[in-house]
């Protein structure tokens, strides 16, 4: 079973890595690279915005460790 699910998700996953080279060469020289930048800074914002909220409220000495995604939504929204 577990084999399967790996093969399954790593299916999956080449697919998406597969056709996302196809799809950037279809936008051309352009339009593809700025495509790609669009994309780069997109997930270093994200990225550095879940490294923020692993402490909350102050991201460098924050009381509240929040171990999981769940935790810090509920944390940062005020529900807990």
């Amino acid at each position: 079973m577990w084999t399967a699910a790996a093969h399954v998700i790593t299916a999956v996953i080449g697919s998406g890595v597969l056709s996302l080279a196809w799809s950037i060469a279809q936008l051309g020289w352009v339009a593809g690279p700025a495509a790609m930048l669009v994309f780069a800074s997109v997930t270093a914002l994200q990225s550095t915005l879940f490294a923020d909220c692993y402490r909350s409220p102050d991201p460098e000495h924050g009381p509240h460790r929040n171990r999981t995604y769940a935790n810090a939504v509920d944390r940062n929204l005020g529900l807990s």
